[in-house]
């Protein structure tokens, strides 16, 4: 009996060999900063030193691999904080600690992901005017990659996301202004 490998074969597998590298970059860093957290105890709090690893992920591998270095340095951090022996007035106020760390990491994934979208969304219009791009003579229409002629300002606003603004320029009010003050002079008589 003989069953289809593609079917059941494991995430990990699709790791590239840099993915591997950025993973255990990851692991290795979360372990570091475990480790310095453990190492100086409750006294001082490296808790922003988790972010790096929680960054790391979220830039290399996405949202996701963000989201669960989060849930993986919180638990680091619970662990260690827990091991230093840090006495609180209130048993539960270690688990609020450790939703408070969880949001701030949370935060730098959306952060990081903005930043990513926000990059790939001005790329995209840095492409669309780079280039050879079509403009017809007779009507001034631009074509577009998706081959459907548009005015001008329409591509400027669709493609770019620029707002224009109808204004004359002052070349072109030199001579519109001139010639209307030499019309409107009476003719002097010589």
């Amino acid at each position: 009996m003989t069953t289809s490998s593609s079917a059941s074969t494991p995430p990990l597998e699709h790791l590239n060999h840099a993915g591997w590298r950025h993973a255990l970059s990851v692991l290795g860093a979360l372990a570091l900063c475990g480790y310095i957290d453990l190492a100086t105890g409750y006294e001082i709090s490296v808790f922003l030193l988790y972010v790096i690893p929680v960054a790391l992920a979220t830039h290399w591998a996405g949202a996701r691999a963000g989201v669960l270095t989060v849930i993986l340095a919180t638990c680091l951090w619970f662990w260690a904080d827990h091991l230093s022996g840090h006495p609180y007035s209130q048993p539960w106020f270690i688990y609020v600690n450790a939703v408070n760390r969880m949001v701030c990491f949370l935060l730098a994934v959306a952060a990081i992901r903005h930043v990513k979208s926000r990059n790939q969304a001005l790329k995209e219009q840095i492409q669309a005017l780079q280039g050879e791009v079509s403009l017809c003579n007779a009507c001034q229409r631009v074509c577009a990659q998706d081959d459907y002629w548009r005015p001008f300002e329409s591509y400027l606003t669709e493609v770019v996301g620029a707002q224009t603004h109808h204004k004359v320029c002052p070349d072109c009010a030199r001579r519109q202004y001139a010639r209307a003050s030499y019309r409107s002079q009476p003719e002097q008589a010589g």
